[in-house]
């Protein structure tokens, strides 16, 4: 009966460990799942503005940060209201996606350009960017 009872609790034990185990490794990559969620949080997209054209309210040098899903235009519920008459009431807008920064044209009239070229699609930003609306341009900076 001795050597039941020990076998009993070797295996007990063992279980614990084996659970024990699992618990650790579980709360270890939930704490790396929540480092990784925090670093995308904190990563953002800088437009230096090259050019601030006829918009009043930009100066030449200054840095538009962006994190969230940013919208352009001479409508006063954009995100960056332009005062530029070539640009379109809701013109463009830039977003976060996958941890990169995309950039869509919203069906303007006189349409984006991104690095001399019209925008026809959503296009990952990357750095060096060049984006032209009416008289701004912004040059792109991921950090």
């Amino acid at each position: 009966m001795d050597i039941e009872r020990f076998i009993g609790l070797a295996f007990t034990g063992f279980f614990v460990i084996i659970l024990f185990f699992i618990i650790i490794r579980s709360l270890f990559l939930m704490s790396r799942d929540m480092d990784s969620v925090e670093e995308v949080k904190e990563k953002s997209l800088r437009l230096t503005i090259l050019k601030s054209g006829e918009n009043r309210n930009l100066k030449e040098g200054a840095v538009i940060s962006i994190v969230n899903e940013t919208t352009f235009g001479r409508k006063n519920d954009n995100t960056v209201v332009l005062t530029d008459p070539y640009v379109s009431g809701y013109h463009f807008r830039i977003f976060p996606k996958e941890g990169r920064f995309v950039i869509e044209d919203n069906q303007s009239t006189n349409g984006t350009l991104l690095n001399g070229e019209k925008l026809e699609m959503k296009t990952y930003l990357k750095k060096e960017d060049i984006i032209k609306v009416g008289n701004l341009t912004l040059k792109v900076n991921v950090s």
